[in-house]
């Protein structure tokens, strides 16, 4: 199994997550976070006191996949991801070693 992190401007998301689901998957977690990607317009950008600096606000895509996946779910995520600058965010995969369930012990994931 593998995780797919994607780091992404937060206008793009939706598209994404639709294409996402149309495709089958079903094991997301969206996140909102603040980094310094190039920022698509004033709207997504802020001030960090924390940082010292401006930060574009940015969501954290994670998809968890068989292994088998991951080739089509990167095309996915870089399709409907573009928007048009040069970094438009970044993506990474790691292998994950176990699924549990959390209420169910006796029942591999």
């Amino acid at each position: 199994m593998k995780r797919i992190t994607a780091l992404l401007h937060a206008h793009r998301m939706s598209d994404i997550v639709h294409a996402l689901e149309a495709a089958g998957e079903r094991r997301l977690s969206v996140v909102q976070a603040r980094g310094l990607l190039q920022a698509a317009s004033a709207r997504e950008q802020d001030y960090s006191v924390e940082l010292g600096e401006r930060v574009t606000q940015e969501i954290q895509l994670d998809v968890f996949c068989e292994d088998e996946r991951v080739d089509a779910i990167i095309a996915l995520i870089r399709q409907h991801g573009r928007t048009g600058q040069v970094n438009a965010g970044w993506i990474f995969t790691s292998s994950i070693d176990d699924v549990l369930l959390i209420d169910r012990a006796d029942v591999p994931a």
